[in-house]
């Protein structure tokens, strides 16, 4: 198994991961990201208008490999006057 690195944040700050996970290769490293993606989306998602959240994953030479991003952005919508 192969150790890969999970730096996760927002646009303006990546926390980079010292510590990594094992994973089976890159489509297992890539579900753990989903699933980080998710638990700092669920964490981090607030009152903004816009914001996005970010994980890259490095592999074990510090190369990174994938970037999953997830934007929010709240837009008002004008309701007709037949409504």
């Amino acid at each position: 198994m192969r150790r890969y690195f999970f730096d996760s944040g927002d646009a303006e700050h990546l926390v980079e991961d010292d510590m990594g996970v094992e994973c089976e290769g890159i489509a297992a490293a890539r579900q753990a990201a989903v699933d980080g993606l998710i638990d700092l989306a669920r964490e981090a998602l607030g009152g903004s208008e816009q914001q996005q959240l970010l994980v890259d994953i490095r592999d074990e030479s510090g190369r990174k490999i994938l970037r999953l991003s997830l934007i929010l952005k709240i837009q008002k919508l004008e309701l007709s006057a037949s409504r």
